[in-house]
């Protein structure tokens, strides 16, 4: 098993319809969570990928992007083909963002505010393919000079022919060499790891080093949202995977995303969603709106 078994890789490529056959229900048709980063490259093949709380119809060459954390389940469609890549969130160090990893740092993987995929283009898909199967390949040189730095720049090629792509599609691409982007990326990253501690816009400030106005003038400048908007739809996504995927009493809830107070808590949750926990939790069935 990939990343969390000690004898396990730093990458695994299983090929679809193949993965559909050989992984357990919990791994496709039910709704689960891993703790590495997964890239889903549906080739060829129609049906419905289940992200989160919403659907996503399939289509040839559509790829998905999903983060540590994030729920997804396919439909029950095995007759796709294509790639099911798991990287492990610790196999990149970025040069440019200490003690991160490439693939936080690219938008594909961390865009909370737009969906998670993308569709390629032919030429597009011949360049993936070659790198995918270059991939594999070095998956089998485990003893040769230089395998773990070899496959390292292979997977970070793979995610900047990625991220090229999406920058085709969304007109943007953040530049690690320009102050504000490389600030919001920090503090997205920031957000990702403290969102369950660290609630305020001057927390986090701090943690940049810059003033509230300064990082609120970086973040306009990236995102649609403000700072806080960002902190607060990070603790309200993740108390709708807890509300709507266990049984945790609403305390327990409460105490995980960082509220002393249970009842603040549900303040703050109706104030942001429209309902009360409870009342979210009693409508789990179906897709959330």
């Amino acid at each position: 098993m990939v990343c969390d078994n000690p004898e396990g890789g730093e990458v695994e490529i299983v090929h679809m319809p193949d993965f559909f056959k050989d992984k357990p229900a919990i791994e496709t048709s039910q709704r689960h969570v891993h703790p590495f980063y997964e890239v889903i490259w549906f080739k060829e093949g129609e049906g419905k990928h289940y992200v989160d709380f919403d659907e996503y119809l399939v289509a040839p060459n559509t790829v998905f992007f999903i983060a540590p954390g994030q729920v997804h389940s396919f439909d029950g469609n095995t007759n796709a083909k294509g790639y099911v890549m798991k990287i492990c969130n610790g196999l990149l160090s970025s040069e440019v963002l200490p003690h991160d990893s490439t693939l936080l740092k690219y938008n594909v993987f961390n865009a909370h505010d737009s969906v998670p995929y993308m569709t390629i283009k032919p030429e597009v898909s011949d360049t993936l393919t070659r790198i995918v199967g270059e991939i594999e390949h070095e998956q089998q040189n485990v003893s040769a000079i230089g395998h773990s730095d070899y496959l390292r720049a292979l997977i970070k090629m793979l995610i900047i022919e990625f991220e090229r792509s999406f920058e085709v599609v969304n007109k943007s691409l953040f530049s690690t060499s320009k102050i504000s982007h490389k600030s919001f990326l920090i503090f997205r990253r920031d957000v990702e790891h403290n969102f369950r501690k660290l609630h305020s816009v001057k927390e986090y400030a701090e943690l940049l080093n810059v003033s509230t106005k300064t990082l609120a003038n970086y973040v306009s400048e990236c995102s649609q949202f403000t700072p806080l908007e960002i902190i607060n739809n990070r603790i309200i996504l993740e108390a709708k995977r807890i509300l709507r995927y266990s049984d945790a009493m609403l305390k327990e809830v409460a105490y995980e995303l960082g509220f002393d107070d249970p009842s603040y808590f549900i303040k703050f949750f109706k104030r942001q969603v429209g309902c009360t926990p409870a009342e979210y939790r009693s409508s789990r069935t179906g897709m959330d709106s």
